[in-house]
């Protein structure tokens, strides 16, 4: 089963609408600090859970399954000039959201006609899944 530990969170603009992102774990910080600083954006809403692949999914459902939010992980691999290596970046995009913000995303990344060493079949790969959102523990009252 392909899970990843993501956060969930709400990045906005004062004044706008939030929008929903996904962040891996790992990059959450740096990538909020980020956003924060650079790009005068409010983030809010933070949550940690795990993303899992559909077909994993369907094979054998986590406990906690419901509810689910549909999101593809789209793996791209291209090529680095500056450091003249492959490079991998992993992002995470609302299901219902992302043939809208595909080609924005893909914009941030070299022509796939300009891979150096690596041919475009290679460049790209969509894995659709599921958000699973954290099971909350049931307090008890003490007695």
């Amino acid at each position: 089963m392909a899970k990843v530990k993501v956060v969930k969170c709400m990045l906005r603009s004062p004044g706008e609408a939030p929008m929903v992102r996904y962040i891996l774990h790992r990059e959450f910080q740096l990538w909020k600090c980020f956003m924060s600083h650079s790009h005068n954006k409010i983030v809010e809403g933070e949550e940690v859970s795990v993303w899992v692949d559909a077909q994993s999914y369907s094979e054998k459902p986590p406990l906690q399954a419901l509810p689910l939010e549909g999101v593809v992980r789209v793996d791209l691999q291209y090529w680095d000039r500056i450091l003249k290596t492959a490079a991998l970046a992993q992002r995470f995009f609302p299901l219902d959201e992302y043939e809208t913000i595909r080609e924005i995303f893909l914009s941030h990344y070299p022509d796939p006609t300009a891979l150096g060493p690596l041919s475009p079949h290679q460049r790209i790969k969509e894995t659709r899944g599921y958000y699973v959102h954290p099971r909350l523990p049931v307090l008890v009252p003490e007695v």
